[in-house]
């Protein structure tokens, strides 16, 4: 549990610093590609995090809550798909080609990521407090 709200921290001050770079006029290539790297780095060892949370956590749930993770777990998916669809629409030659597409769609994508990061504090910090994990 330790490592997620530093994840969670670490995710957040990524995010802002894309939405600083999607603040500018043009696009500076090598900070954007660094930024969505360490952004897609950062998501990866989260997601890895919350599925070995669930894992470990749903069998210590009582029926409802172990019913929220499983739709959490579902919805977290479909995030997931969201988000690789967007990396892959959203190649650094595309980005340069439609600066302003890009910038729109990022600021959608960083909601989109920003909500999520809530709803797994909301639910998972919770149940990981009251002494549902190892």
């Amino acid at each position: 549990m330790s490592d997620l709200p530093a994840l969670h921290d670490a995710l957040i001050a990524t995010i802002a610093e894309l939405a600083a770079l999607t603040a500018r006029d043009a696009p500076d290539e090598a900070p954007i590609a660094s930024t969505r790297y360490k952004l897609t780095r950062l998501s990866t060892a989260r997601r890895r995090l919350i599925d070995s949370l669930c894992a470990e956590l749903l069998p210590r749930l009582s029926p409802g809550d172990a019913a929220r993770i499983r739709q959490f777990q579902e919805a977290h998916a479909a995030q997931r798909g969201t988000s690789s669809r967007h990396i892959s629409d959203w190649s650094p030659r595309e980005i340069v080609k439609n600066w302003p597409g890009y910038c729109a769609a990022s600021a959608a994508m960083r909601a989109a990521m920003l909500a999520q990061i809530e709803r797994e504090k909301a639910l998972l910090y919770p149940l990981i407090r009251s002494g549902h994990t190892l």
